[in-house]
């Protein structure tokens, strides 16, 4: 009778891929195995996903013959964080140096003694570079784009979507990242399963525990019945946290856990419920500076930014404009409606503050009004100007093509609009020294200098 190999969890990954944050390169994550000393020495193996197996039975994934050595002695997990070395409850023990270890996770290389000592195995990362290709077609999912940079977005997404590697969309309101997330989820194996929107942003602070986790009935005042959360609700398909930036600190533990053990337990419950589920996630916020700031946890950001892609605004891709124009009008149904040339060029010469939503407002906007395609005003706020309420003494209203957006999309405008202005004002005072600017707003160097080159303000050395 045949042996069976043991039981383990499912927490492994296969073919994990990773951004690398030094080059921006795609990755695969490999470990080698390498047996150094023993009976087997010389023999090596590569560990690409799922749980690899180390023991004296003929299972095992590498087989040794030290006799010290257990059956079923160590067992090795692909995680997104790591490799996790896993002592199978061995007679004789797995040595790190001089500790006996039970379970560990390294990052980089480690050196293990098996059993009597005999036997050295050396376990090695031995990345690779994946080469991400220009992505054949002009449309991922419902996003389109045949710009060479938004082609390079969708080949990295394709290259991503197929694993279950966490993915971090970065980009302004607008840009569509959550079209760009249901593609991934469409080009994944988990395409049958269910599509889950959790918007951070939207969902009540005092909700917002229940909304992700659920809840047991009596567990709180008003919990009438038992509830499950969009997390659990994600189970076998993708999970889409949209702005996790806007995520309560006090709630990141939580969701680190779930990330973490892939478990969810409801409020009012102890025992934790297994989940399977694929995240990704989206911001418009610069979630490292946040890290910095104390506002994001270190842990959870590295949790969700393994595969991190940046999706551009409209303004860095204005030769999609006429493909985009196109692309509604066939969706309104008025395909037949006709944009001139001096119209097009007037469009991809706008700056876009709300980027393709906006576009797309314009586009409905023209049919509805049955005149030629209305150029907006840019929404843009003027030096020294206070945004307060219309009726306040001194008021400056916000400009109408704001108002006529959804609210997250219309506060992201003026937000940045905010930051624009106050950033040149503050500048000027300083002839460009970005240090004291820094020291008399209260805020980090390295942020200026970040905000000053994605709005292109030019810094005069004084």
């Amino acid at each position: 009778m045949t042996e069976e190999r043991p039981q383990t969890d499912h927490s492994s990954v296969t073919g994990l891929m990773y951004t690398d944050g030094a080059t921006g390169h795609l990755r695969v994550r490999r470990y080698r195995v390498s047996v150094l000393s023993g009976p087997n020495a010389g023999a090596n193996a590569e560990i690409e996903g799922g749980t690899f197996l180390i023991g004296t039975h003929p299972n095992n994934d590498l087989r040794l013959n030290d006799q010290t050595v257990s059956r079923y002695h160590l067992e090795l997990q692909l995680r997104a964080e790591g490799l996790k070395i896993t002592d199978l409850d061995s007679t004789n023990g797995t040595f790190q140096g001089a500790t006996r270890i039970g379970s560990v996770t390294v990052v980089g290389a480690t050196r293990l003694k098996l059993g009597g000592g005999q036997t050295e195995v050396e376990i090695a990362p031995a990345d690779s570079d994946v080469e991400v290709k220009l992505f054949e077609q002009d449309q991922f999912g419902d996003v389109i784009g045949g710009s060479r940079v938004m082609r390079q977005l969708f080949g990295l997404l394709a290259q991503v979507a197929p694993t279950d590697a966490t993915v971090l969309l970065q980009g302004e309101t607008g840009t569509g990242k959550e079209r760009l997330a249901e593609g991934i989820h469409a080009y994944s194996t988990r395409k049958n399963g269910p599509f889950v929107v959790v918007d951070c942003a939207a969902i009540p602070r005092e909700l917002i525990g229940s909304e992700l986790f659920g809840h047991v009935k009596g567990s709180f005042t008003g919990a009438t019945m038992n509830k499950r959360g969009l997390i659990e609700e994600a189970d076998g398909g993708t999970l889409f946290l949209d702005e996790i930036g806007e995520l309560a600190v006090d709630m990141q533990p939580q969701l680190l856990r779930v990330l973490e053990k892939r478990e969810v337990r409801r409020i009012g419950e102890t025992r934790p419920r297994r989940v399977d589920i694929r995240v990704v996630a989206a911001t418009n916020r610069d979630l490292q500076e946040m890290v910095r700031a104390g506002a994001f946890r270190e842990d959870l950001y590295f949790r969700v930014a393994v595969v991190r892609a940046i999706v551009p605004p409209l303004r860095a891709r204005r030769e999609d404009v006429p493909e985009l124009v196109r692309h509604f009008l066939q969706q309104l149904g008025r395909s037949d409606f006709e944009v001139t040339r001096d119209v097009l060029a007037k469009l991809m010469a706008y700056e876009w503050p709300g980027n393709v939503r906006e576009l797309r407002n314009v586009v409905e906007r023209g049919l509805s009004l049955r005149e030629p395609m209305p150029i907006p005003e840019p929404p843009t706020l003027g030096p020294s100007t206070i945004v307060v309420p219309s009726g306040a003494p001194g008021a400056t209203p916000v400009p109408p093509a704001v108002l006529d957006l959804p609210f997250k999309e219309a506060k992201g405008i003026l937000v940045e609009a905010f930051e624009r202005e106050y950033l040149t004002h503050l500048l000027a005072r300083h002839n460009g020294n970005i240090s004291r600017a820094a020291l008399e707003a209260g805020i980090d160097r390295n942020y200026i200098h970040r905000l000053v080159k994605k709005y292109g303000i030019p810094v005069e050395r004084g």
